[in-house]
């Protein structure tokens, strides 16, 4: 499977059975957002038992497309930097409620060095 196969494949899924869209938000320092990216997204609530340790046991779990990061420019217009960073000032709004929740976890599946698929967990 090539890369761009298996972000095709993503794609038709988060679109069939992504739960929503969310907003992630690259904040600075005092809290001004500097980035922000809106992104089809697989979301489910955490279990007390998924979470790793030190990490508060609520928060959701997403599944992310790198396709609408890479669309939208996120977070620099360097299609390198699209990754999320753990608990560095990146958030997600979930249901467009507009509470931002912290990047805790973020695991970027690669193919051939290509970022494919982008799970992550929030909390807070």
């Amino acid at each position: 499977m090539t890369p761009a196969d298996a972000v095709e494949q993503l794609d038709r899924f988060l679109a069939a059975w992504g739960t929503g869209d969310v907003v992630l938000t690259r904040e600075d320092d005092n809290g001004n957002i500097i980035a922000s990216a809106t992104c089809r997204a697989r979301v489910d609530r955490t279990k007390a038992d998924d979470a790793p340790a030190g990490i508060k046991p609520s928060g959701f779990n997403l599944i992310l497309s790198p396709t609408p990061l890479l669309a939208q420019g996120w977070p620099d217009g360097d299609p390198t930097n699209i990754v999320p960073l753990e608990n560095e000032g990146d958030k997600v709004s979930v249901d467009g409620d507009g509470r931002r929740q912290t990047v805790v976890w973020v695991d970027a599946k690669k193919i051939a060095g290509t970022v494919v698929r982008i799970d992550l967990r929030i909390s807070g």
